[in-house]
């Protein structure tokens, strides 16, 4: 018997930091431990190499705090840019050439989580399709690796890479693992981030038709007719795996993260009476520095449109869930109470007292290197630390426990103390993100990203 399998994107791949490296502290490994099944047992594919697929902003910092010492001075930002340069020279030469590219032992993985996918992709991306597009790479100057995506969907549904596993999809891997060991005793699905995360990356909202666009579509936004119809297919072929236990879990308000940050007309504080800011812009324009005639942006409407077709994502797991006998995770009411500014400067939420010092807002630490802000969310703004993964975990964990007696809880001193993020931020952070601030303030480069 399989105790337990997951299908998601990079938030059940454990993605951190604009990479997927440490998939042993994913929330289903977190989750596997308290089940008393911890990795190896729990199988999760490797992505340690150089900071991971497809650029860690953690390594990075912590390969220039190596370099340069906890400050980077201005005088030595024209040689750290170079560094820079270096470092994703040597990330894409790891995994398009080098010992990231070559096959791995030939297994069937518990987390077949991969970050970017959409619904339709966890029955519609295949091995094959994941080989042909990461064919004859070239090297490209100041880029991280080609189809890094797919780069990572292939080392997950196909490590060993063979011709027999071309046609493996998430769902198919699924099925081998249930054929393999007789049962999967509890599956957990958590899909549709990305038919909505690319609005708040891009600052764009372009909507899918009615129908759905298939697979690597540039849509940011699908329309819930759209992903009711992928949601539908999901879950007829989730029944067809035949898991003893399915958990799903809703799609978050992709409008909380701090990848985004609300700015009122007046340049205030959010009224009392209000939820959304009248612009959402980048985490690192200040209010007084913000342009609405150059500055990219999503409205306050805009956003409220996203999180209304957010809801009614979430009326169709709800729908599938109830009616199939699912049990649902409700990751999105989760973020909701999570949220700070949105809540007028206060969470909502009953956080464990080892992580109570901690927001959901952007992460920002102290001279002295304390943490100064943030704590659950990354240096990406959109994906959990370790501990933020832990806080995932534990809300799991709350659901399987009626079917999972024996399940213990997170113990969230050890995930802190696992945090390394958390419990040892990079030195660098403050020069790196004051660069950015510096470069913005001065060449407003939130305009041509």
């Amino acid at each position: 018997m399989a105790k337990l399998v997951a299908i998601g994107d990079s938030l059940t791949q454990g993605f951190q930091s604009l990479a997927i490296q440490k998939t042993n502290l994913s929330y289903p490994a977190m989750i596997a431990e308290c089940l008393g099944i911890p990795i190896p047992d729990f199988r999760v594919p490797d992505f340690m190499g150089k900071g991971g697929l497809p650029f860690n902003i953690e390594w990075l910092s912590r390969e220039l705090e190596i370099r340069y010492g906890k400050d980077i001075s201005i005088f030595e930002w024209p040689f750290a840019t170079d560094h820079i340069i270096d470092l994703l020279d040597d990330v894409e030469d790891y995994w398009e050439r080098g010992k990231g590219a070559r096959p791995k032992k030939n297994s069937l993985y518990h987390n077949l989580a991969v970050w970017g996918f959409e619904v339709a992709d966890a029955y519609a991306i295949n091995s094959d399709m994941c080989k042909k597009a990461i064919t004859n790479p070239k090297d490209d100057w100041f880029r991280p690796p080609s189809e890094p995506r797919l780069r990572t969907a292939y080392r997950v549904l196909n490590p060993a890479q063979l011709p027999e596993r071309a046609n493996d999809t998430q769902i198919a891997v699924a099925k081998r693992i249930k054929d393999q060991d007789g049962e999967i005793e509890n599956l957990i699905v958590w899909l549709g981030a990305n038919n909505c995360l690319g609005t708040v990356v891009s600052l764009k909202i372009d909507e899918t038709g009615n129908d759905s666009p298939g697979p690597c579509s540039n849509k940011t936004l699908w329309t819930p007719s759209a992903f009711k119809k992928e949601y539908d297919e999901l879950a007829a072929q989730i029944q067809g795996i035949g898991a003893k236990n399915v958990y799903v879990a809703t799609v978050p308000h992709v409008t909380i993260p701090p990848i985004t940050r609300g700015v009122m007309k007046n340049r205030g504080k959010l009224p009392q009476t209000r939820k959304y800011y009248d612009y959402y812009t980048r985490f690192f324009v200040r209010d007084k520095n913000f342009d609405p005639e150059k500055d990219p942006y999503l409205t306050g409407s805009e956003a409220e449109k996203i999180d209304t077709y957010i809801n009614e994502f979430n009326v169709t797991i709800k729908s599938h869930a109830e009616e199939k006998g699912w049990h649902v995770v409700d990751t999105c009411s989760v973020l909701d109470k999570l949220a700070v500014r949105r809540n007028h400067g206060k969470s909502t939420y009953d956080l464990p007292p080892e992580l109570q010092d901690l927001t959901i807002r952007f992460f920002e630490i102290e001279s002295n290197g304390r943490i100064e802000n943030g704590g659950i969310i990354a240096l990406d703004g959109v994906h959990p630390t370790t501990c933020g993964y832990g806080i995932v975990a534990q809300e799991f964990i709350k659901v399987m426990r009626g079917q999972n007696p024996e399940i213990s809880d997170i113990n969230f001193s050890e995930i802190r103390r696992r945090d390394s993020l958390v419990s040892r931020p990079p030195q660098t952070l403050n020069d790196m993100f004051g660069m950015l601030k510096t470069l913005e303030k001065w060449f407003h480069i939130s305009r041509i990203l």
